[in-house]
């Protein structure tokens, strides 16, 4: 008797775990749209899009703008979607992703919600604009796993940190007002007027230091890729680059070749990263002559309004100083 009523207690839980489980997953798969249907659900994948989202939206009516849970620590390309970010991607009516590998997590969002628009900045502006492509395209696959579906793939040795270029970040901008506006056509011309605002205040507002000038044809070196683009727009030549996350486990002969190229091209300045480039950093200043900058990269922290104007004019004086 005792059994059978152990054994009734066990397929009873046994059965509302299957039910909780199915519950969870038809939340998921199904929930694609959960929010007031007056109201515009705008989801963005990361702060700089984030950034260039709230400023083309502005006051446009209507429109809400979220941004998903970021990582306080880590690489951005390796982040995992948490349980909250997929319930709100389940009431959103758009996501705006940087795009170009970025986000690794992109197919699982198509999978789980493939009625759901996405703005793909980077293959919005990739023909337009410069975008830096890693010459180590094979590693790069290896240490990131960029791979998203069809529809939003990109080639694996494009730097996909786009935004850190204020010419493209331009671009992103444009890109996610022609986006919305295509979605939400009663607030175009809220979005392309905000877009416009924005650009202009970008032009007028953000203050290289004459850098353009200083480094222009100048040697470099970055120990973060997205520093790149930053030695694109001020015209530096990067001799030698190395990619430090908390992952990247570098070899003592990758530090002895880097060295030995910093001090070969006269290099005047290595762009890094505090977090992952510090202990680099501290060998490259008593083994050359060389200024290591500690530049931020825009994805960590909270970030709001015109930030991202505040943020490069931050990195720019930086690199003015050490100069």
């Amino acid at each position: 008797m005792k059994k059978s009523k152990y054994l009734f207690v066990l397929l009873l839980l046994i059965s509302i775990s299957v039910v909780l489980l199915g519950g969870t997953f038809f939340y998921v798969k199904l929930n694609n749209k959960q929010s007031d249907d007056s109201e515009l659900l705008v989801m963005t994948s990361c702060n700089p899009v984030y950034l260039a989202t709230i400023n083309v939206v502005g006051d446009a009516e209507g429109v809400i703008v979220q941004n998903l849970s970021q990582p306080t620590t880590g690489c951005l390309h390796d982040y995992t979607l948490t349980t909250e970010d997929m319930k709100n991607l389940s009431k959103a009516d758009v996501l705006i992703v940087n795009g170009g590998g970025m986000e690794g997590y992109l197919e699982d969002v198509v999978e789980a919600y493939p009625n759901l628009p996405i703005i793909d900045t980077f293959e919005a502006v990739e023909e337009d604009y410069p975008v830096i492509i890693e010459e180590e395209a094979e590693e790069e696959e290896e240490d990131h796993s960029h791979g998203t579906s069809e529809e939003h793939h990109h080639d694996e040795g494009a730097n996909s940190h786009i935004w850190m270029s204020e010419e493209i970040y331009a671009g992103q901008v444009k890109a996610i007002a022609d986006g919305l506006s295509s979605l939400d056509s009663s607030n175009a011309s809220v979005y392309a007027s905000n877009a416009d605002t924005f650009i202009s205040v970008m032009d007028s507002q953000i203050d290289n230091q004459g850098l353009d000038e200083t480094l222009s044809g100048a040697n470099v070196a970055v120990l973060h890729e997205a520093f790149a683009y930053t030695a694109q727009s001020l015209g530096a030549n990067i001799v030698a680059t190395m990619d430090l996350d908390e992952e990247r486990q570098v070899s003592a002969g990758e530090v002895s070749d880097f060295i030995n190229t910093i001090n070969e091209n006269n290099v005047q300045v290595v762009f890094a990263e505090y977090d992952y480039g510090h202990a680099m950093g501290e060998l490259i200043t008593e083994q050359t002559d060389a200024k290591v900058v500690y530049l931020e990269t825009l994805v960590h922290g909270d970030y709001s309004g015109l930030d991202y104007i505040t943020v490069l004019n931050k990195n720019y004086a930086v690199i003015k100083n050490s100069l």
